[in-house]
Parts: structure tokens; sequence; C-alpha cells
């Protein structure tokens, strides 16, 4: 078995390396996919890591029409089987769409009742002898082959479509073959032929805003939510903080004015400006300076306590180092706190999973994670944290987009992770110089 790892592809960014436009304004592949593509060979899986359409920055028709290219690429290259995809923060709303077409629409299709939503579906590659040669298990998943055209277990999902030639009006059905898409999430476990065990995910979860929720639910209703043992698995987490994730994720990407007003704040506060959130706060005050229904003085009062909030405000968003390009992220104690945290949920998941299903997998003695887009090569001794007594060594598959911080956009690299049999894991570097040597690559104007 073989397979690849990337992350962070953000499809429907103009910034994206892998899918750019051609001279009719059309989406084709850009100069990272050459190099992605030279890496990866042929692979039984490709996984996906989080973050692969974007739709926080635009609308689902722009974001889908880039991937096209990209998965319509992929298949005609014959570079990967299958696609195993674990979505991230920028593309949660693939994940909730799956539940929705399982869980709701192809329950109704059946005459049946919708089921409760899983939230949580860890996927598990197992290349350790004895296995069949379906490798990927989705434990908690009813395997249905025959509902399948490729006889596979899993997929036959609205995604597999993607790669199909639309429909035309001398042509009334969709045809071409299809790109079978695999999906777990949050989490993704690699048993090597070895017996190595590696936790796959995104890493948003190490954030604050993405487990805001279900960390003050923690501290205001702990005894309130109902929970074994008093703590939250996997599964409760990610319900828990569902609402905030899918607010920043297609609420705000399918805002349409409202989202081009969200992209440009988002930027000019990466980049330590704050010009335009300036002028919008400067405008709330005047609106509550001269509200009508209240006196002066109250009107009064609540503006110069917005100036007072709005000062400290700009002040912050300007020295504001968020998580992208950040490589001091996973440095801080309270990152790290919450990586343990995660961490341990992961194991609780994995206990479960034995307790379950019977399938045992060992404890993680490597994280692989997208998300800050600051490539960590898999075998560098630069982040190794200590969880509970265990050393877990961290591997970070950095970003396919350009970086536009400081008007001068650069690459800031990605890890192409490879595990094949007999040969065990390792990953390829893609840094600025090798897409500049792609005949005519060339920086995107954002």
């Amino acid at each position: 078995m073989r397979l690849a790892v990337v992350s962070d592809t953000h499809f429907g960014d103009e910034l994206c390396t892998l899918v750019g436009a051609d001279a009719a304004g059309e989406p084709s592949v850009g100069p990272g996919y050459e190099v992605l593509r030279g890496i990866v060979g042929r692979v039984d899986y490709l996984v996906m890591l989080g973050d692969i359409l974007d739709f926080s920055v635009t609308g689902y028709e722009v974001a889908y029409r880039s991937a096209k290219a990209f998965f319509a690429r992929l298949l005609a290259d014959g570079i990967a089987q299958q696609v195993i995809y674990v979505p991230g923060n920028h593309d949660f709303d693939i994940w909730h769409t799956v539940e929705h077409q399982v869980n709701v629409i192809n329950q109704l299709k059946q005459g049946q009742l919708p089921r409760a939503f899983k939230r949580a579906v860890p996927g598990i590659i197992d290349d350790r002898e004895g296995q069949t040669r379906n490798k990927l298990r989705l434990p908690d998943v009813t395997a249905k082959p025959e509902w399948h055209e490729n006889r596979r277990p899993y997929g036959n999902l609205f995604l597999d479509h993607i790669t199909r030639l639309p429909a035309t009006e001398g042509r009334p059905r969709a045809v071409g073959p299809k790109l079978p898409f695999n999906f777990a999430y949050p989490n993704l476990y690699l048993v090597t032929d070895a017996g190595e065990s590696v936790l796959l995910t995104h890493g948003h979860y190490f954030e604050a805003y993405w487990s805001l929720a279900s960390d003050w639910a923690m501290r205001l209703a702990r005894d309130d939510l109902g929970l074994e043992e008093g703590e939250l698995s996997l599964q409760d987490m990610v319900g828990i903080n569902l609402p905030l994730n899918q607010l920043a994720c297609s609420g705000i990407g399918q805002a349409r004015p409202l989202t081009r007003v969200a992209r440009a704040v988002q930027r000019e506060a990466t980049a330590g400006r704050t010009d335009r959130l300036a002028k919008y706060l400067d405008r709330l005050e005047r609106a509550l300076r001269s509200g009508a229904g209240r006196s002066l003085p109250v009107r009064t009062v609540h503006a110069w306590a917005l100036r007072w909030l709005s000062r400290r405000f700009l002040d912050s968003v300007a020295t504001l180092e968020s998580s992208r390009y950040s490589a001091d992220f996973t440095r801080r104690p309270a990152v790290r706190q919450r990586f343990r945290s995660y961490y341990r949920q992961s194991l609780g998941e994995l206990r479960r999973i034995s307790e379950s299903h019977g399938i045992r997998v060992p404890e993680p003695a490597h994280v692989v994670f997208g998300h800050t887009h600051q490539p960590i090569p898999w075998g560098s001794e630069e982040l190794i944290d200590v969880v509970d007594g265990r050393t877990v060594r961290l591997c970070n598959t950095g970003g396919w987009i350009w970086n536009p911080a400081g008007g001068a956009q650069h690459f800031n690299g990605a890890e192409v992770l490879l595990y094949e049999t007999g040969r065990g894991i390792w990953s390829e570097s893609v840094r600025e110089p090798d897409l500049r040597r792609v005949p005519g690559s060339r920086t995107p104007v954002a």
C-alpha cells in the first residue's frame, strides 16, 4: 500500500497554488499541482487533511468549480485510486453536508426517518499483516459495497460526482468516471506494517476559537451536560463547537456582499492594519451618539464605553498573531494545553473503538496536522510534546497558498507526507523555488 497526505489546499481562494485561472478565466491546475504530482506519483489513498475547499472566503459555486479542476486532473492522471477527506475549519461544512446526506437524505429516500448525526467518525488505515485489501476502515459506519458501482465499502456520496462531465442538451445525464471519496472527522489513524501508529487531524481544535464553545461549556455547565465520567468525548466536543464552527466557515463565506468585507478585514488584520475596522467602529460610535429613544447622558456613556473598548480592540488586532503562518503558535502554553486535551480525547476514542469494535490501535507516538501553514518535516525534532508521560512528535503538512503578509507575497511551504509498505513514513518538502521552477508560474495578485 502507498498513500500521501496533504492539507490546506484552499480551493476557492485566489491565492491557491494548486488551481489558478487559464487565459479564458476558467479554473485550471497551477504550478503547485505539477510539483505535487511529481512527488506523489501513484497512490492507493490520497489523504486530504482539512481546508481543502474554502467556504469561508467565497461562495460554494466558486470553491467547487476550483476543486473540480483539481480533482478531474487528479483522476485523469491516475494519481489516486481513492481520496480520504478529513475536513478542517474552512471546509467544516463538507462534514456537515456528509452527515446530512447520510443521516437525513439517504434515510428519507429509503422511507426511513432521519437518524442523529454521529458528529465524529474516526477512520483507520490499517496496514498490519492479515488485514484485507481494503485497508481503510470506518468502524462506526456500516459498509455497503452492494450499493456502490465500484463495490467499495464506503463512499458513493455527493463529492464522488465532482469529476464527471455535466449533462448537456444532447446528453441528459452526467457521464464519466467518478473518484471515490471517503470521509472521516476529525481523526484518521494510520497503523503501519511495523505497528507504528500516527494520528492525522487538521489541527483547528488546537486554536482557541474552534474549541471556544466546548471550553466554556465545561467551565460554566459541566454538571448539567450529562457527560459520562464528567469529561467530554470527541463526539461531544465536535457537537458543542458546531454553531461557532459553522458560523465562521460557510456562515461568513456564503454571506454574499458581507463575505468580501469579512475577507478584507481578515487580510488587513493579518497584516497588522486596522484602518477598515477603525472606520466601521467610528460609524458605530456616531450611531450610538445619535440613537433615538435614549437620553443624551445614556448615549454619551454608551459612545464613550464603545470608544474605550474600540481602542483596546484595535490595539490588540494590530499586534495579533494568528495561527496561520505562525511559527510560535504550537509553542504557546494555552495551545499546548488544548493539544494535550485533544490528544487525551483521541485516546478515549481509541479505547471506545477497541471496546465496541475489537480494533486495537496503538497509542499514537506521532501527530500529523496542518492548519498553521507552517511546515514541519516528518522526523524533525522541531516540535515534540509530552502528554501524561508519552512522548509525541508532531509533523505539519504546511499549506498550498501564497502568503500575502507584508504586501510581498511568498510561499511558506508544504510537506507531502508519504507512506509505503516496507518503506515506512517520510515527507517531501515543497518550497517557493520549487513552484518558481514550473514553467508559466507566477505570483497571483490578490
